[in-house]
């Protein structure tokens, strides 16, 4: 029989298997976890590095849409804003004959709107505000009413002379000055004497520009002005006669349970230690 191991290539001193004939000793567990782990941190970092880039791009992008989207806004903002203009222009042009007031009308109206709503912060309330209204109506329609009439004609007589305008000035001054002594009566009697004496001042001056017929576009257009002077006059007056609730203003805006519930809650803890009684 043939010897089998004579037939086996013998192996040459010191070499162990095929880990050694490349020259190099094998890595221990402790360099393969070491490589295992910056591998591992390589691998997030480079998720991480991505993450940040894409976020960058999202922000950049979503700081463009912002930039554009509030562009589009302010652009709509200042249309409505052209067509609130346009709109009053418009109508002061076409109904009261001239674009001045149309100017002078809606800024008047905002400050009035304006003041209302801020007089509604202290509780004024809607019954009082249809009060104020229904009282400035009254006193625009008493003085679109006193520049409608035809002064002319009333005072005109038979001399041929032209007709003179202190007709229409003692009427102002007597219909006006009974106006404001009545709405002012309502508020005390100082308020009375002076909101007469104020009305007989401004219906003698009405009542002269009454006697030159300026017409009925101006009489309405004037007429409409006192309207919102008068209206945000009229309410304050109310409110601040009856007098604000400062209480109950108070209580809108502090969180008196929540103060006094902290202030139970802190004294039940300082009871409940032990050195909690000692001062």
């Amino acid at each position: 029989m043939t010897d089998r191991s004579s037939s086996m290539p013998e192996s040459e001193p010191g070499s162990t298997g095929a880990a050694d004939r490349s020259g190099e000793p094998a890595p221990g567990l402790g360099e393969q976890f070491g490589r295992t782990r910056k591998a591992l941190f390589g691998l997030i970092g480079s998720h991480i590095a991505l993450a940040r880039a894409e976020f960058a791009e999202i922000a950049d992008e979503l700081k463009r849409v912002a930039a554009l989207a509030g562009a589009a806004l302010f652009l709509l903002f200042l249309t409505a804003i052209l067509i609130f203009v346009g709109v009053l222009l418009f109508a002061g042009e076409a109904i009261l004959g001239s674009m001045g007031w149309g100017v002078l009308l809606g800024s008047e109206m905002l400050i009035a709107v304006a003041v209302i709503l801020a007089l509604m912060i202290l509780e004024l309330g809607a019954g009082r505000t249809g009060a104020a209204f229904a009282v400035a109506l009254g006193v625009g329609l008493v003085i679109g009413g006193l520049l409608t009439i035809d002064w002319a004609a009333v005072s005109r007589d038979n001399s041929g002379l032209p007709a003179q305008p202190w007709t229409a000035i003692i009427s102002g001054a007597v219909l006006l000055g009974v106006v404001g002594a009545l709405l002012g009566a309502s508020f005390g009697r100082e308020i009375g004497s002076a909101s007469a004496v104020a009305g007989v001042l401004i219906g003698g001056l009405l009542g002269w520009l009454a006697s030159a017929g300026p017409g009925i576009r101006v009489a309405g257009a004037i007429g409409l002005a006192f309207l919102l002077l008068i209206w945000p006059v009229t309410a304050a007056v109310m409110l601040f006669r009856q007098g604000i609730d400062t209480q109950k203003l108070r209580e809108r805006f502090v969180p008196d349970q929540t103060i006094e519930t902290t202030k139970e809650t802190i004294e039940w803890v300082r009871a409940q230690m032990p050195l909690g009684r000692k001062s």
